[in-house]
This record gives C-alpha cells, sequence and structure tokens, in this order.
C-alpha cells in the first residue's frame, strides 16, 4: 500500500508525467479527427478498410477503421504522422 502510495504521488501523478499524457491526447484525438474526416490521409490499405465498414456498419465502422490505424501505430510513427499534418513550419522556409 505504501508503495503503491508512493508511485502514485510521485511517478504516475508527477507534472511531467501529466504534460507528456495531455500531449498524447491531443496527438492521437487531432490524428482521430483528421483521418475520420478524410479517410484519404491514411495508406491506401486502411482507407480502403474505412470505406469498407462505413458501406457495411456506417459512420461507426469507419471510426473503428481509423481507430484500429492509429492504435496500430508506434508513438514515433504517430508524432510523425502528426507533424505532416498538422505543423505549418515547413511550408514557410
Amino acid at each position: 500500500l505504501e508503495l503503491k502510495r508512493y508511485l502514485r504521488e510521485h511517478l504516475y501523478r508527477h507534472y511531467r508525467v501529466l504534460r507528456m499524457t495531455t500531449k498524447a491526447k491531443r496527438v492521437v484525438r487531432e490524428l482521430f479527427e483528421a483521418m475520420l474526416g478524410d479517410v484519404d490521409l491514411m495508406p491506401t490499405e486502411h482507407e480502403d478498410a474505412a470505406r469498407w465498414l462505413e458501406a457495411a456498419e456506417g459512420k461507426t465502422g469507419r471510426a473503428r477503421a481509423v481507430a484500429d490505424y492509429i492504435a496500430g501505430m508506434t508513438d514515433r510513427y504517430a508524432l510523425d504522422q502528426h507533424k505532416r499534418l498538422f505543423d505549418l513550419d515547413p511550408l514557410f522556409r
């Protein structure tokens, strides 16, 4: 019990961990919203799956396909995709 309390206070609820968690949630949410709105942003096989599931199950199927694609991403790949979609800096160099 003492160890659990210590970890919760000093690790799980540490401000740096909470910041990273907040950023990660934002990245996943923004990727999901963008790809749900435009399945063309995903690789062809995932785009096809989203269209097929949408035809079979409606919006829920499309959302499931997008969520499955994002769930299969590594952290690094998700951050890279987010940067490609949302980073405007390279446009102005």
